[in-house]
């Protein structure tokens, strides 16, 4: 007895089969879709979304996690950039035209020029110092971010550069760790505590009934613009005190960067560009933020001989050791007072004085190299500030 052919059925096996291939066609197409947006969603790199003026951005968003980075083989190298904040009337020719710089293959730089409209890169609006070209930078290389960047002022020796380095930008830059920013996914790149640490900005209350004016002047509003920049934050209320060293230059692994989300820079640099603090407290204000973005913690303080060792590779071989060389210094310094007021007719006291200060520079100036060589291997290093290091560990 022949087989019944398709046709004979009411509903065909043919038509069946083709409606079990199309109902399986759009259950794979659904499934690849939402894995696609699954994966944007997690990827750390979310397309830019600036908020529209009528529309408030949006800020709760999950809290930061901030892991600890692992540095690459020592084999390869690192990719960074030099973000410069700068004015017109600021010299870069220790950048633009330096060979050591601008032969880097591995460093690239991204100077905003705040005061001139044909600079490129180029900021909003010239407002809150450094803060504007330093947060541009982020929003709009978010997605294209070196393994390091790098965010400086732009004269090259200055006050608050470090000591230990001749107050040199162009050698705290030579001589920065990527292994150490990598690690820490946050450094603030000036060693010395003073002025910053500890104890310093009260942004509930001034320390001792006033607020200090002339040295802090943003003391009294920085607990109004924390809760304007944190809203999440209002219902604690803004810190009982804010430190890290000054002044508001550090460095970044991308990792780092991109555990905030986008929005919340764009947030930020809205902010800046709206609000009613005069430029010179708004910068000052940020100088107290940066590092509790990108660590969480309300006083960021570390060891200097620890910055200096890890950081830089100048190792003294423990905290007294470093301590010691600037009691060296302190001494030479005191000679150089006493030296300096003396009276013309008092030239054997003065060659007395130059005679016991050329010993004392020659003592500092050995331990220095003696702690540039130490440096230079990298067990040293993490044996002195307390890092594990097995065999075969780079920096």
């Amino acid at each position: 007895m022949p087989l019944p052919r398709a046709s004979q059925f009411p509903l065909s096996i043919t038509s069946f089969r083709r409606r079990l291939v199309l109902a399986a066609v759009v259950i794979i197409t659904f499934i690849y879709v939402s894995s696609r947006l699954l994966k944007l969603s997690t990827s750390g790199v979310p397309p830019t979304v600036v908020p529209k003026q009528d529309e408030a951005p949006n800020t709760s968003l999950p809290t930061t996690i901030y892991k600890p980075g692992t540095p690459k083989p020592s084999s390869q190298p690192y990719t960074r950039t030099l973000v410069i904040a700068r004015t017109l009337n600021e010299p870069i020719s220790w950048l633009t035209e330096d060979y050591d710089l601008t032969h880097d293959p591995h460093l690239t730089l991204s100077i905003y020029t705040v005061d001139d409209e044909k600079s490129n890169p180029s900021v909003p609006t010239n407002k809150g110092h450094e803060v504007m070209p330093y947060l541009t930078q982020i929003i709009t290389n978010y997605a294209n971010l070196t393994d390091v960047t790098l965010f400086m002022h732009a004269h090259r020796w200055t006050w608050h550069n470090n000591d230990l380095l001749n107050s040199d930008a162009k050698l705290m830059v030579q001589s920065l760790s990527s292994e150490k920013v990598v690690r820490d996914g946050y450094m603030n790149l000036r060693c010395h505590l003073d002025p910053g640490c500890p104890d310093h900005i009260h942004p509930s209350s001034p320390s001792d009934g006033e607020f200090d004016q002339l040295n802090r002047p943003e003391e009294a509003i920085v607990g109004r613009a924390w809760l304007e920049l944190f809203p999440e934050e209002k219902e604690k209320g803004p810190p009982t005190v804010l430190s890290q060293p000054c002044c508001a230059q550090f460095a970044l692994s991308k990792e780092r960067i991109r555990a905030v989300p986008l929005k919340k820079y764009v947030f930020f640099r809205e902010w800046l560009l709206n609000t009613t603090l005069e430029d010179r407290l708004s910068g000052r204000v940020w100088e107290y933020v940066w590092h509790y973005i990108f660590t969480g913690v309300h006083e960021f303080c570390p060891e200097e001989h620890v910055c200096y060792c890890d950081g830089y590779g100048l190792c003294f071989g423990g905290k007294p050791e470093f301590e010691y060389w600037f009691s060296v210094r302190e001494k030479w310094r005191k000679m150089l007072r006493e030296r300096d007021g003396l009276a013309e007719g008092e030239a054997e006291i003065r060659d007395k004085i130059t005679s016991q200060m050329d010993v004392l520079q020659g003592e500092m100036d050995r331990l220095k190299a003696s702690a540039l060589e130490r440096g230079k291997r990298p067990k040293n290093r993490a044996t002195e500030v307390g890092r594990d290091w097995r065999e075969g560990d780079g920096f």
